[in-house]
């Protein structure tokens, strides 16, 4: 999908949250070994992974963020127009959790309320929504929250997903520009939608209802262990799909678009792992001081990992005012996506403040 552009939006703040509770390197020597917990580490560049505590959720995280957020900038709750969280893992399947988040927050009645899922991919698409609101005049502040507790969905002896996985969330606020101030110049997005069970929870949707024999645990060919309410990815065909599949669309757009790298001031990828990143990086030739990682000490953080990495990239006075941004994510479904941002000369999304969140 491309977005034609008449007016835009902008992103006015970002703030993100992590669980308190750390799985470490140490801990992880212990699960699983040194040799194999090493070997890991060198390719994924993950060395610590933010998780949630028992009874704390995604939307506790995207909470925590908003409010962070709405404190920060002095933003009356009641002045949101629209709510929406993006999140694989949501408090109910009935109802939506930004229903939930919605009372919590104080946000009005007539805020538009709802959720999304597009697995890693899902702050593009929750940006392109948000985007087309504003752009269509049906709202004028949005708040886009994304959060993600992966980590409840794979089996503690899962030594593929365990070591690359971590909790976190973010919250982003959404309000027009006018194109000659800067904001989403574009967003592009595109599915691969034959590949879908690539990575998903094989069981426990209306396809194929939970049962005892779901929980069965089983071990596959490379040693990890599984049952089919818990997360199942093939690894081999995502970094396929993401090396070539990510790169060839983001040549290819920047190629349509009369755009190269040296247009931007940074490139954000999606922190799937750090070795993944840096392929990426090295088929577009992105020059060091382009980049950008937040990962060694977080982990892979799912849909929240794009904009954690934004907000945590304003935090450290690597975005700044008049500067420009390209954003990329993929995964899930299977599914990827860009987003081109000129901050405004008066931009000043960075929320400060202790980004832990405790039960």
């Amino acid at each position: 999908m491309i977005m034609p552009m008449q007016t835009t939006s902008t992103i006015r703040a970002i703030a993100h949250a992590l669980p308190a509770t750390t799985l470490t390197y140490e801990m992880l020597v212990e699960r699983f070994g040194e040799k194999h917990t090493a070997s890991i580490y060198k390719m994924s560049g993950i060395r610590d992974r933010r998780v949630v505590a028992p009874g704390q959720c995604a939307s506790d995280l995207a909470a925590a963020a908003a409010r962070r957020l709405l404190a920060h900038r002095e933003i009356d709750p009641t002045s949101v127009d629209a709510l929406i969280f993006a999140s694989q893992t949501p408090d109910y399947r009935i109802p939506a959790t930004a229903c939930k988040l919605q009372a919590d927050l104080g946000l009005p009645e007539r805020c538009a309320t709802f959720d999304i899922n597009q697995a890693c991919t899902s702050f593009l698409f929750g940006a392109l929504t948000a985007h087309s609101m504003i752009v269509a005049g049906t709202a004028r502040r949005v708040l886009l929250l994304n959060g993600d507790a992966l980590t409840t969905l794979i089996n503690p002896n899962d030594r593929g997903l365990v070591t690359l996985q971590g909790d976190g969330a973010a919250a982003a606020l959404f309000e027009p520009s006018s194109v000659d101030d800067g904001g989403i110049e574009f967003i592009e997005t595109g599915i691969s939608g034959k590949d879908f069970d690539r990575l998903l929870v094989p069981a426990g949707g209306s396809r194929q209802p939970a049962t005892p024999a779901t929980r069965v645990e089983e071990t596959d060919a490379s040693g990890c262990v599984r049952n089919q309410e818990q997360i199942f990815m093939d690894g081999p065909a995502i970094f396929h799909f993401s090396l070539y599949k990510v790169k060839d669309f983001l040549k290819e757009m920047l190629q349509r678009r009369r755009l190269t790298v040296s247009d931007f001031d940074l490139i954000l990828f999606h922190q799937a792992n750090k070795m993944m990143v840096d392929l990426l990086y090295k088929g577009l030739e992105v020059p060091l001081e382009k980049r950008f990682y937040y990962l060694e000490r977080v982990g892979n953080s799912s849909g929240a990992s794009l904009p954690s990495l934004l907000a945590q990239a304003w935090r450290e006075g690597r975005v700044r005012p008049n500067s420009r941004t390209l954003l990329c994510s993929f995964g899930g479904g299977l599914s990827w996506g860009a987003v081109s941002l000129r901050w405004p000369a008066d931009a000043d999304a960075a929320v400060p403040g202790d980004v832990d969140v405790r039960v």
